[in-house]
């Protein structure tokens, strides 16, 4: 297993669940696209040489793919924690080659379940904060999955870096 405390899990919201973010083509906004890269940096900086992913489109997928490139100028790798095997299944084939991209680059893969359960996105979430000391997220008070992990992570004294926080403040 990874070393949790140079280990940082991502979390954060789909596409449809933020306003602009729903984008056909994978890509994410410019100014989130700079956030992430600049907080894996910062992580990076801070000793952290593991990352994962979630691999849920939107967040999930932008910051591993944020990972895979700075792999290029950093010591780092990715490692993809998927809740059940076929969770691509029904995305348009854009998001599907996106992900499939990230999964032959990656470093590890981990998956939580063979086949969807009701709880599978749970123990994942649970899983990336067990075996970590830092979460990178765009959390916007949204309820959900992202609301979940923070507060996990909150509990177990992991290190926050919200992104949407740090937006706010830019703008």
């Amino acid at each position: 297993m990874l070393n949790a405390s140079q280990t940082c899990c991502f979390s954060g919201y789909r596409p449809e669940k933020v306003k602009g973010w729903e984008l056909p083509n994978g890509i994410p906004p410019k100014e989130i696209e700079s956030s992430i890269e600049e907080a894996i940096i910062r992580a990076y900086k801070s000793g952290y040489l593991f990352f994962i992913s979630g691999m849920s489109r939107g967040f999930d997928l932008w910051a591993a793919d944020k990972v895979i490139k700075l792999k290029e100028l950093y010591p780092i790798k990715l490692f993809c924690a998927i809740p059940f095997d076929e969770q691509n299944l029904y995305w348009s084939d854009v998001v599907k080659k996106q992900y499939n991209d990230i999964i032959l680059k990656s470093d590890y893969v981990y998956s939580m379940s063979r086949k969807y359960t009701p709880d599978c996105f749970y123990v994942r979430n649970k899983f990336m904060v067990d075996g970590s000391s830092r979460l990178i997220c765009w959390f916007n008070g949204t309820q959900g999955g992202t609301s979940f992990t923070l507060r996990c992570a909150k509990r177990k004294g992991l290190e926050i870096d919200n992104l949407y926080e740090q937006q706010m403040i830019t703008y």
